[in-house]
């Protein structure tokens, strides 16, 4: 999530030097250390955001909690130890390797909260992972070198804050199971659209302190966003819709202001559209939260 950006800058650099000796086996292992770490770092903020009261303001809360200031060094990791992994192994073997972040934080998270994760969950799980590996598979990854004027930029801006808005919006509206998906979708928004951001940074395309300034803000934005939901929607769901939804908005910001190629033939449209419906209902069965199980008899004394 937090890294979304790495990819593309690495890829549009292109310079970076891939070792051939061994290199697939140290990219695919930094590509799972970094997994674990978001995996951590989405565990903890969802068990800090899930504590916070409803006043007092979360971030202030947040950040006054040394679990959560964890999570966030965590994240910070795990964007460096992909960008690392890039450096060895190639964007379509480093990429499909963060899809495993949920089915790490699952049971990770669930033992944090003190149960166990029920079939249900890693039925839905497995579903989202697979669909989440198609749909990154269709995905365009290359960029072209291209100048854009600072007035694009705002525009560019002002589209992904009105539908970040609409968003909201319509989860106050659709109470219950939607509500903590629908701020889920909202934070990756931010975090996709950052990532566009630290892609054009990252080719010179365009004022670097515009650039600079929309990407900070629309990660701060996601940030505070995903907390949000994870405080309502548990981990499973919030999360598995950040990782469908980051890579779709910064890939579409790609398209719309670099003109990225797009290969839409029949397979890959097929295949797309299919890993976004295995998607979509895995999802909205991570949504089904699980009661408590009772404590032991040991722990309760």
């Amino acid at each position: 999530m937090y890294a979304s950006a790495a990819p593309a800058v690495l890829t549009t650099l292109g310079h970076v030097p891939r070792p051939v000796n061994g290199s697939v086996g140290v990219a695919l292992g930094l590509a799972l250390l970094s997994t674990a770490c978001y995996a951590v770092s989405a565990v903890l903020q969802q068990r800090e955001a899930s504590r916070a009261t409803v006043g007092g303001g979360l971030v202030w809360q947040l950040a006054r909690r040394p679990w959560w200031c964890l999570a966030v060094l965590a994240a910070g990791i795990g964007a460096l130890l992909h960008i690392v992994a890039l450096a060895f192994g190639p964007l379509s073997l480093v990429q499909p390797v963060g899809v495993m972040t949920l089915v790490l934080a699952l049971p990770l998270g669930a033992r944090v909260a003190g149960r166990w994760v029920t079939r249900r969950e890693w039925l839905a799980a497995a579903v989202v992972t697979g669909g989440l590996a198609a749909v990154l598979a269709v995905l365009p990854h290359s960029a072209h070198r291209a100048h854009l004027p600072p007035t694009e930029l705002w525009v560019s801006a002002g589209v992904v804050t009105a539908l970040v808005l609409a968003l909201l919006v319509l989860a106050v509206y659709l109470s219950g199971r939607a509500t903590p998906v629908l701020r889920a979708a909202a934070a990756a928004t931010c975090f996709g659209f950052a990532s566009g951001m630290a892609r054009l940074a990252a080719i010179g395309g365009g004022s670097l302190p515009v650039i600079v300034g929309l990407a900070v803000v629309g990660a701060a934005a996601g940030l505070l966003l995903a907390q949000l939901a994870y405080r309502t929607g548990g981990l499973g769901a919030p999360l598995a819709t950040q990782i469908l939804v980051d890579p779709i908005v910064a890939v579409t910001v790609g398209i719309a202001l670099l003109h990225e190629p797009v290969e839409l033939t029949p397979a890959r449209v097929a295949l797309g559209l299919l890993g976004f419906a295995a998607t979509a209902g895995g999802i909205w069965g991570l949504t089904h939260r699980p009661a408590r199980q009772p404590e032991t008899v040991g722990a309760a004394s």
